[in-house]
């Protein structure tokens, strides 16, 4: 919760205990100085491990442990801080001049925007693609798809398979489980970040977005790094009610997916920017040629695309 946007809990921020005077003002100078200079200056900077780059400008333990360490968490899906310094002012950028939301129909209307403005015959749906070659793709039924251009937008892995030498990060995993109630343990749309157990963030997020719930419902989605399964569920569900301080045993459990591929690791050194155009004709994007993010996903995806304009047309 950023103080310039919600003046009334500024106070309470100032006094809340997660470190001394001290912390805060070094986490203030930190900030500020994130959000005056431009990204180019913060990719340019002095890589570390976050961890080192937190020591290096003063902040204590405490304010690690009570607070940095389990909100990062949930951003590059780590706990132990290794995450290059660089992606960390990058994304602690953000996080001060930005708005954290999510689309109000879900992640796929993303797609379904881009889509809507293609002709309806140039999209093929349910066709896997085994190989890309001189004259396009060849799917898994025999069959082939002649293409001047080729666009690998895919998971490292996949796109690794696909585009034999192209180099597979390191990746990290997380389960995220949603849960449905009659009524929303709070009404506020705050993250919660677990400093004590395992969860690493959940929140209400029909209070965010309220179409991801019907009338009369709430949808609580909760994260935990690494896999899991259904059987973690009820221990999970325990911690919820802690957190929530509610009684989560009347909660629907809807899904649990979990995801090994999540994010790409961003450990030093971290190059931010790797190449989009493979050779001739073929390109390749995905957060895995930028940094592991919706924001490196998009990026590299304009970057794959204007790639192809320059080359193509």
């Amino acid at each position: 919760m950023l103080p310039w946007r919600h003046p009334s809990q500024a106070f309470s921020g100032v006094l809340a205990d997660v470190g001394t005077p001290v912390d805060k003002a070094v986490l203030a100078a930190l900030t500020t100085r994130d959000i005056v200079l431009p990204p180019s200056r913060l990719r340019a900077g002095r890589e570390r491990t976050t961890l080192e780059e937190l020591k290096h400008w003063g902040v204590s333990p405490k304010m690690v442990e009570k607070l940095l360490r389990p909100f990062l968490a949930g951003v590059v899906l780590e706990r132990e801080l290794e995450t290059s310094s660089r992606f960390f002012h990058l994304i602690w950028r953000s996080f001060a001049r930005g708005t954290i939301a999510v689309p109000a129909l879900g992640m796929g209307e993303i797609t379904r925007q881009l889509a809507s403005r293609l002709p309806e015959e140039a999209i093929t749906l349910e066709t896997p693609v085994i190989a890309v070659t001189e004259e396009g793709v060849e799917t898994a039924g025999g069959g082939t798809i002649p293409a001047r251009a080729v666009v690998v937008a895919t998971d490292p892995a996949m796109a690794a398979a696909l585009c034999p030498g192209l180099e597979i990060p390191r990746m990290r995993s997380v389960t995220t489980f949603y849960h449905a109630a009659f009524r929303p343990p709070t009404d506020d749309a705050t993250q919660f970040v677990d400093v004590q157990g395992e969860i690493t963030d959940t929140l209400v997020i029909s209070n965010t977005a309220p179409a991801y719930a019907p009338p009369g419902r709430a949808l609580i989605s909760t994260s935990v790094l690494g896999i899991l399964s259904d059987a973690d569920e009820p221990r999970v569900r325990e911690r919820l009610s802690q957190i929530y301080d509610a009684d989560a045993s009347g909660w629907e459990h809807l899904a649990t997916y979990a995801v090994e591929g999540a994010l790409p690791a961003m450990t030093p050194p971290f190059s931010m920017r790797h190449p989009v155009r493979l050779g001739p004709g073929r390109y390749v994007c995905g957060d895995h040629r930028d940094t592991g993010s919706q924001q490196g996903a998009l990026v590299s995806g304009r970057r794959a695309a204007d790639a192809v304009l320059a080359e193509q047309w």
